[in-house]
């Protein structure tokens, strides 16, 4: 792993208190770059909207710094890469999400960007017949060479790993907790193996240990890394649906698994097909809808981030280009969108023309330069 002034930053602002996505975005927008944020005055802080009056304290103190330093440590010690969202090698499909981590905490090396992933979830009490199925569906998904994305929980999510393992495939497990806290506890000889073939992952500083609340929360991980999410067995109120939800909202196709008509494992994963989820029975079923789904696809989330990455695109010029994905847009409709002032979106145009990533067309419209 590669320390630069950029990580220990990245990785101080993660460990500033309520410092999240969102929070992180606002501050890239508004300084321009990582380093401009440390460097920043009690009154460039101010003109930041909706940041508590004590967030400026704490970027100046030293001991920030020097916390981060002290988690990179440990990772050196546990042997985890940490991954900011800056990085060119940060995922694709995850950075586009509405809230991506700021950085991840990697034991072992992720999928590249060209392997398909698909997650697995349903329930940690799971029937004879949900792991068994969880297991032939992961299975057949690794032969053919799609990662598996889970959560490492017992029952369901244990045996999509399994199942990709058996098979020498590719798995990621995300956790609600520190890599050096793995839970549950009975699953350590499951992560190292994961590891070796894929990756453990979590949001969440080494020695964290996990809470119910940072389930949920990690949830969006599994799904935002994933093309498909999967359910197999999930009762009417599972956090498996959690996932569904975050899923939907990323716009990832969701398919489900049925099971015994009388069962309450059931109940969650009946719902979803009756309000519109793929039945599945074997990979096959998965692999034959995403490929058609991928050939009606203009643009993915990874031809976007090429392109991004191509033209060298700041935080604004990133939020103008990517309004213009679908169709050329007037000005007035790109300046109405963005919420930017007037002045500062002809400016990030005249910048992005300058780039040669938009173009002028007649009327004021404006349009990617493809």
């Amino acid at each position: 792993m590669k320390v630069t002034d950029e990580l220990r930053q990245v990785l101080a602002l993660s460990l500033a208190t309520n410092v999240g996505a969102l929070t992180f975005k606002k501050l890239m927008e508004a300084f321009g770059d990582i380093g401009a944020i440390f460097k920043g005055s009690a009154k460039d802080f101010a003109r930041v909207a909706r940041l508590p009056k004590t967030f400026y304290r704490e970027i100046k103190e030293p001991d920030l710094i020097k916390k981060a330093d002290a988690e990179i440590a440990k990772a050196q010690a546990y042997q985890v890469n940490l991954l900011s969202i800056l990085d060119p090698l940060y995922p694709a499909l995850l950075e586009v999400i509405y809230d991506p981590p700021i950085l991840l905490y990697v034991k072992g090396a992720l999928p590249d960007e060209a392997t398909l992933a698909v997650a697995i979830v349903g329930s940690r009490h799971a029937s004879l017949y949900g792991v068994r199925m969880a297991r032939k569906i992961a299975a057949g998904l690794a032969q053919a060479g799609v990662a598996v994305v889970s959560g490492m929980a017992l029952g369901i999510d244990s045996a999509a790993h399994e199942g990709a393992l058996c098979q020498d495939g590719q798995t990621v497990a995300v956790l609600g907790g520190g890599l050096g806290r793995i839970y549950p506890p009975q699953n350590k000889k499951m992560a190292e193996r994961i590891a070796h073939k894929g990756a453990v992952i979590s949001e969440y500083p080494i020695e964290m240990s996990p809470r119910p609340e940072y389930f949920p929360v990690r949830n969006r991980i599994i799904s935002g890394l994933s093309r498909a999410v999967l359910v197999v067995e999930a009762g009417e109120k599972s956090g498996a649906l959690i996932t569904v939800d975050a899923a939907l909202e990323q716009g990832r196709d969701v398919f489900a698994v049925p099971g015994n008509a009388d069962s309450e494992r059931s109940n969650g994963t009946h719902a979803l097909i009756k309000q519109g989820a793929k039945l599945v029975t074997e990979a096959s079923d998965i692999l034959n809808e995403l490929e058609m789904n991928f050939e009606n696809q203009t643009q993915t989330p990874q031809t976007f981030l090429k392109e991004k990455r191509s033209f060298n695109l700041s935080p604004l010029e990133e939020k103008i280009f990517s309004l213009l994905e679908c169709e050329p847009l007037l000005i007035d409709t790109l300046i109405e969108q963005s919420g930017l002032a007037v002045q500062q979106t002809i400016s990030i145009l005249s910048m992005l023309e300058m780039k040669g990533a938009v173009k002028e067309l007649p009327g004021k419209y404006f349009a990617r330069n493809h």
